[in-house]
């Protein structure tokens, strides 16, 4: 005679097997290295306070996923040819802190031991130059990365370069993240292809003196792709150079951005040549879209560099600029209060809500002409309050080192002045 029923046998093969897969984990966990635990698709490594992020990078391959604590790391990261997920604790004060040890100019930095990132940054022989990779190590920095990258849920702070950074990245995502400080981007995606920036914080502080202030490049840059299929959405950026930088780049949505307190809060830029990882190719920039953002009291004043020409141009109060990039649509953004610092007349590039300019060849050696800012659809958008215009299109009326703008479509929008006189009227 059988004793116990089917459902208790059921039942209890089901608690054997499922004693027999826990301990098998559990030895699987006790035979990985310390810090690593088992985990489906990849490994998951686990980096507690005062071990080395760095050296979690360094054993962890290719859709890992490297999970880090709460609590400081000084550190600046780099990671070579792995696409990795990367996953803080929170980026708030209580959450995971990536930061530089504290300096207040270049002649402070500490040293750092070459790497493929910071040498990738700078261009330099680290033999014959090797003081100039300090001023080149970012927060976390991925060089072309053969699989998707992941980062979400930390804060970076006062690294040299830029906070996140990822060059070469096919499927690039950065969310809920925190940025503070960076000298140059801090979130940049470089030469890379569908990506993703949503939902993080940026901010920017004043490194530089009265004379030539400095902010960073860029709260987030998007550069020299193009094929960049990117979204930049629902981000907070203040106090940089630049709020949201598109340069060299082609195709992607910058939406639902907070962008207040920069010198230019939105900046289209087509230059005509590349720069990362160099200046062999040449891409078209434009192709667009810029909806449903705020764009306010971008009042800093700046002297900005553009390419290798430093500190050339004096610039404050742009709410958002579109430079010679084609097939741009602007859409239902409210564009407001938007006023320079200093006088508007002792400006080289154009204060006011909505700026589209067409600049001549400059900064290229070939002389490459990027063409005009053409196109271009601005269509139900709130531009109101800016200084010294609500809306202006560039020509050699307004200055002899600007260019005609070409088409552009204007329609059902709420503004006062411009210049030329008339857009904004019905």
């Amino acid at each position: 005679m059988q004793h116990g029923s089917t459902a208790g046998r059921l039942r209890a093969s089901r608690l054997s097997r499922g004693l027999t897969v826990t301990a098998t984990a559990a030895l699987v966990v006790t035979a990985l290295p310390a810090g690593v635990a088992a985990a489906t698709g990849g490994t998951t490594w686990v980096v507690h306070p005062g071990e080395s992020i760095q050296a979690a990078v360094d054993e962890a391959r290719s859709g890992d996923t490297i999970r880090i604590e709460a609590g400081t790391y000084d550190e600046a990261v780099c990671v070579v040819g792995k696409g990795l997920t990367i996953v803080g604790a929170g980026r708030g004060e209580d959450g995971t802190r990536i930061r530089w040890p504290e300096w207040t100019t270049p002649a402070d930095l500490p040293a750092v031991d070459p790497n493929p990132c910071w040498e990738a940054q700078n261009g330099a022989d680290p033999e014959s130059d090797p003081d100039t990779l300090a001023d080149d190590v970012s927060g976390l920095f991925f060089l072309d990365p053969d699989g998707p990258v992941r980062v979400r849920n930390l804060s970076t702070q006062d690294h040299p370069a830029n906070g996140i950074a990822a060059w070469g990245a096919d499927g690039f995502r950065v969310t809920k993240t925190r940025a503070h400080g960076h000298e140059r981007f801090g979130i940049l995606a470089a030469d890379s292809t569908h990506t993703r920036i949503s939902r993080n914080i940026v901010q920017g502080t004043d490194r530089g003196t009265p004379d030539a202030p400095n902010s960073g490049t860029a709260g987030i840059g998007v550069t020299d792709s193009d094929a960049s299929y990117a979204d930049v959405v629902a981000n907070d950026v203040q106090g940089h150079n630049i709020g949201v930088f598109a340069r060299e780049s082609r195709s992607g949505a910058i939406r639902n951005n907070y962008v207040s307190g920069n010198c230019v809060g939105i900046l289209l830029f087509d230059d005509a040549l590349t720069e990362i990882p160099d200046d062999s190719r040449q891409v078209e920039g434009g192709d667009w879209q810029l909806r449903w953002n705020e764009v306010t009291g971008n009042d800093r004043f700046c002297l900005a560099g553009v390419g290798e020409v430093e500190a050339s141009l004096r610039v404050s109060g742009t709410g958002i600029g579109i430079v010679n990039a084609d097939s741009v649509s602007v859409r239902h953004n409210d564009v407001h209060d938007n006023a320079p610092s200093v006088d508007p007349a002792s400006l080289q590039f154009p204060a006011g809500g909505l700026v589209l300019v067409t600049l001549p060849p400059f900064n290229n050696a070939p002389g490459i002409d990027p063409g005009p800012a053409e196109d271009v659809v601005v269509e139900e958008n709130a531009l109101t309050g800016n200084v010294p215009v609500d809306v202006l299109l560039s020509s050699p009326q307004l200055s002899p080192f600007l260019g005609e703008v070409g088409a552009v479509e204007f329609a059902d929008n709420t503004c006062a002045a411009s210049f030329p006189p008339g857009i904004c009227t019905p």
